[in-house]
């Protein structure tokens, strides 16, 4: 451990590399003092002799001889009791030995016998600094300590740094933006201090100075990942993408980030909308840690938001294969597959998300929604009820549940659940709508009229309800009207299954010239809904490469 020593001309500690890495990551290099500030009067006239013995013990300690340093020590306690110079670098000593604990002693009787030591303040502060960031006690003391010297030396740019340091981490942005201030130049240029301005300047949201602060930081020839980590809590909680993209690129080109860094970078390079960019990054932090499911699981993300579900599926594969007890993880292959239109596959994924976590309500309701347009819909009311005991209060599943009792013809019961759906707005216009349904199901076209016209009162654009409208219009006769709905319907939703219908019923009944057209446009709609239920029951296997199997 480097020992750092000024000699006798000079009256300020010289500046270790604590501000080139932060505090709870730079190396505990102490200070060796000889300075006329160091000592009180009295220990100045001990002449000579006593300068050279201190001498003596600081080259046995930079050439690494702590054996011969003890001994000069100890024979320099007997000639020189209680005095704080030799106790500072016993603590040196100490410190270099690995002994933590004798070596906080040792510096703390330096500074009882020798109050205005800065050195011996400023090797006891390096020590609480190391676990400062997360124990409360040991930043306080360091907080005590550097005040100390910054009482005895106001210019110490160590311990204004220090102050500064523990500043940001209490979240006082000010203060700490007050001391990196009266850094001296050549200090505030180090990562260290660029690094902290940055996080600061971000905090307190002062835009432009934080984007000159990252600038001037990435600019930094020193710039590693760990000084690129200190500012990143503030420019998270500040939303500044940007900025972190830019700061960790600027590490990446000096040295290679850590799958964390790689991963951190990639993520801000999503936010920024960067999508192929943030896919290339996060694949190769997966390279770099392919066991991480974490990352698959973000560039499942960023695949879907491109609309590669092809893809999605391809790495949520290898995510399921790393955690096979994550529940999450066969539920969200799930959702993707009812993107696709994968009902069977979508059903068996969500099934092992719910085998996994029986009691979670998403993925009971997930199951429940996807098995209810099964050949069987009734198999999915167990998965609903259990949803709904989870969340009483949630109006979706009990929209759920009247529709999917409509799906499997229990009316009553549809109705029931249907009823206590229209009393919220989000719900009410598809509940009046399965309402209107079940009406004219049973004949009561008044009826369901009426409840069609509220759920279309709600949402206008409902190009089911219409078809639904127009259904009854044809029963009726109100042949005029009917054909509106109808071609309202269909200007909504060209392919929509009901409305087509419909209007060939109308225009068999009417004679109309173009029932033929109309009869070929239907049986290509007819066909298309064909195709898709098959598919919807296709079975499909990928591999954890986004490839569908053989």
């Amino acid at each position: 451990m480097k020992a750092i020593v000024t000699n006798g001309n000079r009256n300020r500690v010289t500046l270790p590399g604590i501000l080139k890495r932060t505090g709870t990551e730079a190396l505990l290099t102490l200070v060796i003092v000889l300075s006329p500030f160091a000592f009180p009067a009295p220990v100045q006239d001990k002449g000579t002799s006593y300068q050279q013995t201190l001498l003596s013990i600081q080259e046995q300690i930079e050439a690494n001889n702590l054996d011969g340093a003890s001994t000069l020590i100890a024979d320099a306690s007997k000639r020189f009791p209680s005095d704080g110079g030799i106790e500072n670098l016993l603590g040196v000593v100490e410190i270099q030995r690995g002994d933590v604990s004798g070596a906080r002693k040792a510096f703390s009787a330096a500074i009882r016998h020798n109050p205005r030591l800065v050195a011996a303040y400023l090797n006891l502060s390096r020590i609480d600094m190391q676990t400062a960031a997360t124990d409360s006690i040991a930043r306080a003391e360091a907080l005590h300590l550097s005040d100390k010297v910054v009482q005895l030396e106001p210019t110490n740019d160590e311990a204004n740094y220090q102050i500064a340091t523990i500043s940001n981490w209490t979240q006082s942005y000010r203060v700490s933006l007050e001391y990196l201030a009266k850094l001296s130049a050549s200090a505030r240029a180090q990562v260290g201090a660029e690094a902290l301005l940055c996080a600061d300047e971000a905090a307190l949201g002062h835009r432009e100075a934080a984007d000159r602060a990252a600038a001037s930081l990435a600019a930094n020839p020193d710039l590693t990942e760990t000084d690129a980590m200190v500012c990143l809590p503030a420019l998270r909680a500040a939303r500044r993408a940007d900025l972190i993209e830019t700061i960790f690129a600027a590490a990446a080109a000096r040295q290679p980030l850590s799958p964390a860094g790689l991963r951190i970078l990639g993520l801000a390079q999503e936010a920024e909308g960067r999508l192929e960019q943030a896919r290339a990054t996060l694949e190769s932090a997966f390279v770099a840690d392919s066991k991480s499911a974490a990352i698959l699981v973000d560039l499942t993300r960023i695949a879907e938001t491109a609309k590669d579900y092809q893809g999605a599926l391809g790495y949520l594969a290898h995510a399921r294969e790393l955690q096979p007890a994550d529940a999450s993880l066969p539920y969200e292959f799930g959702s993707i597959c009812l993107k696709l239109g994968l009902y069977a596959e979508s059903r068996k994924a969500i099934a092992e998300a719910v085998r996994l976590a029986p009691d979670n309500p998403e993925y009971n309701f997930g199951m429940g929604t996807v098995v209810s347009f099964s050949e069987d819909p009734s198999q999915a009311l167990p998965y609903l009820d259990k949803y709904h005991v989870l969340r009483p209060r949630d109006t979706e599943g009990i929209l759920t549940l009247g529709e999917t009792y409509f799906r499997a013809k229990d009316y009553d019961s549809a109705a029931k659940w249907l009823k206590q759906a229209i009393a919220d707005p989000k719900t009410a216009a598809e509940a009046h709508f399965y309402l209107g349904r079940i009406a004219r199901q049973e004949g009561h076209l008044d009826d369901a009229a009426d409840e069609l016209k509220q759920s279309l009162a709600l949402r206008p654009d409902f190009p089911d309800v219409l078809a639904e409208l127009g259904q009854i219009c044809v029963t009726k006769r109100s042949y005029p009207e009917a054909q509106s709905y109808f071609e309202r319907a269909i200007q909504l939703d060209r392919d929509n299954y009901g409305a087509n219908f419909g209007l060939l019923q109308l225009y068999a009944r009417t004679g109309d010239q173009r029932r033929e057209q109309q009869s070929k446009r239907f049986d290509e709609i007819k066909d298309k809904k064909e195709e898709q239920d098959r598919d919807m029951m296709r079975v499909i296997e990928i591999r954890p490469d986004g490839e569908p199997g053989k």
